[in-house]
């Protein structure tokens, strides 16, 4: 992803395009001379390469995956090799390689040798560990100890995985400002960055669905297309990712959604933050965005035909209702498409909480589920509907609270069905002066039998624009 790395601090959640080489190219070394092959010219082939496009080479473990350069390496379903590395470094104590020059090539074989702990006959079964705390340096090569796994699920990403999240996010805002200028020049669009950018959402999305609700709840009317297409693409994607979709299919579903309202390109009347009520010519307009959006989209690269038929999919049909109602207009029969029934709730509830009016901010409440499940059988597909609602959690991520304590809170982690004493997390507000900043980042616990209720209980949701709260600025690590 070489358009996305300028920013260095910024990269974790990025897709390195050379990742899988570099592991299986490692591996394939390690693998020979433990067949007394000694073959490492491959690896060195590449290490070089990289040493000369990125000036560094370093092959980390986060979690459960490798990072080169600060940037992930793709898992591709069924990825043998990736699991296996992983398990002979984790096995050693081994968290991260750095290659700051590139040793010859025995120099290289002496090093993985040392490295894999490779004495007689032990081969990969050899056991060397390396304690976190230690930071061994052969020649141009550093290796460091693994970092104890501290980052749970329910402990979050850190603050420096937030930052980058959210320079992903306002990335892809920009990116698709960006597409709609063309579409709007009637210019082919180049769709390979934005399938890129949307690969790094639904990485994103897996890692930390939480985070992503977060980010979610920045609402502008100012790049209102934008903005909103993003969002939507956010949450089409942690709902398909809830369903348990393929993620060739939750990457082509989250472009499509990132083009939704590409047909609305030229509606200025919506550049305003106008909000639902449009004069009927404005209305009429707006029903025919489904087609305009496609015949944007027509003759677009950087995309293979399957993709394609996704985004085009999702663009016709995402107003199309499960009764078949809706719009475009037509004659048809059968059921509404995947793609268009998960981004046809996306697309309604972003629209829903967004502020407009007098409302300055977006007000996040259970009342909006309510009303989903209300037009669950017309509108929307039932089940997707009862998915969506546990993919943003009850009360949804960014619902502004009052307990019985007194106290004020945003509901910052999804506290659906099951979530039990890890998923019910809430970020307290402290008063100062005539503002609000971040206080104790709370766990409302489990149920407390004897009481009938947990520790702090929710007496109230309250409207943000009542105190003028963005509930963006407290969920979001800038």
């Amino acid at each position: 992803m070489t358009d996305m790395v300028s920013q260095p601090t910024n990269r974790g959640l990025l897709i390195s395009p050379r990742g899988n080489e570099l592991v299986l190219r490692l591996y394939n070394a390690i693998r020979s001379l433990v067949r007394a092959r000694h073959d490492v010219s491959a690896l060195h082939e590449t290490i070089g390469r990289l040493l000369e496009e990125e000036g560094q080479v370093s092959i980390e473990i986060r979690r459960d995956r490798f990072l080169l350069n600060d940037r992930k390496v793709e898992m591709r379903s069924g990825h043998a090799v990736n699991r296996i590395l992983l398990a002979e470094l984790r096995k050693r104590g081994i968290g991260r390689i750095e290659f700051s020059g590139l040793p010859d090539c025995p120099g290289l074989e002496d090093f993985l040798k040392s490295l894999m702990g490779m004495g007689g006959e032990e081969g990969l079964s050899g056991e060397t560990a390396v304690e976190p705390t230690d930071e061994v340096k052969i020649g141009s090569v550093r290796v460091k100890g693994l970092e104890p796994d501290v980052k749970s699920r329910e402990a979050g990403p850190s603050g420096g995985e937030r930052a980058c999240y959210a320079w992903v996010y306002f990335y892809a805002i920009d990116l698709v400002r960006e597409l709609f200028l063309q579409a709007e020049r009637n210019e082919p669009l180049d769709l390979a960055l934005a399938r890129r950018v949307t690969r790094a959402v639904v990485s994103g999305c897996g890692d930390a669905p939480a985070n992503w609700m977060g980010l979610a709840t920045f609402k502008t009317n100012s790049e209102f297309l934008a903005n909103h297409s993003v969002n939507v693409a956010i949450y089409a994607v942690a709902l398909g990712d809830r369903l348990g979709l393929p993620r060739r299919f939750l990457v082509d579903l989250g472009l499509a959604a990132l083009l939704h309202d590409v047909g609305e390109v030229g509606f200025h009347f919506l550049e305003d933050g106008q909000g639902p009520e449009l004069t009927l010519d404005q209305w009429e307009e707006i029903q025919k965005h489904p087609v305009l959006g496609v015949k944007k989209v027509l003759g677009s690269s950087g995309c293979d035909e399957a993709a394609m038929d996704r985004v085009i999919d999702g663009i016709f049909s995402h107003h199309l209702h499960y009764d078949l109602s809706g719009f475009p207009k037509g004659k048809r029969k059968g059921r509404t498409s995947l793609v268009g029934s998960l981004i046809s709730l996306a697309d309604f509830y972003d629209l829903a909480v967004r502020p407009f009016g007098e409302r300055r901010f977006p007000c996040f409440s259970d009342r909006v589920l309510e009303l989903m499940i209300d037009r669950a059988g017309t509108d929307f597909d039932p089940l997707l509907a009862r998915y969506f609602i546990r993919t943003v959690g009850v009360p949804p991520v960014g619902t502004l609270c009052r307990f019985d304590t007194g106290e004020l809170g945003i509901v910052s982690t999804i506290m659906g069905e099951g979530s039990g004493e890890e998923g019910s997390r809430v970020q307290l507000l402290e008063r100062t002066g005539e503002r609000y900043r971040r206080g104790e980042l709370i766990s409302l616990g489990p149920p407390d039998r004897k009481a009938g209720r947990t520790p702090r209980a929710i007496r109230a949701v309250v409207d943000p624009n009542e105190l003028a709260i963005d509930v963006a600025e407290y969920l979001i690590e800038f």
